[in-house]
């Protein structure tokens, strides 16, 4: 099973998302940045280095918000999504074709890669405390 960890990155009430590119079951689609860990790596070691490959900023891990299996018509990931904090650079997609920062409402509106709709779900609740 491929393990993958995924950015939470908020700031003002709003997530940062990415639009993924061409290939895949998640092609064109919103999703939390991040990626695979790597052999040995933790999911915040990976989340640290992912960020830097994907958007050439450093950020600080902050804490996991939600963890799970998912399976994809083509593979199972297990899932860990960690809120963080871009701690310095300026952001550039260097992976993304876009990106936008949304409130989680926001976020219901949007199309997100399948695994990421419960997180979404419990950002919403969370949001309107």
């Amino acid at each position: 099973m491929v393990k993958v960890a995924a950015a939470i990155i908020e700031k003002n009430g709003k997530i940062f998302v990415c639009k993924r590119g061409e290939g895949g079951v998640c092609a064109f689609l919103w999703e939390f940045p991040g990626g695979k860990l790597e052999p040995g790596e933790t999911p915040e070691e990976a989340l640290i280095r992912e960020c830097r490959e994907e958007l050439d900023v450093e950020v600080e891990p902050l804490g996991l918000f939600a963890e799970f299996p998912f399976s994809y018509p083509d593979r199972d990931i297990y899932f860990y999504f960690i809120r963080a904090r871009i701690v310095s650079g300026e952001m550039k997609l260097l992976v993304h074709t876009d990106s936008k920062w949304e409130s989680p409402s926001e976020m219901k509106i949007s199309e997100y890669c399948p695994a990421d709709k419960d997180v979404i779900q419990k950002l919403c609740v969370e949001f309107s405390k």
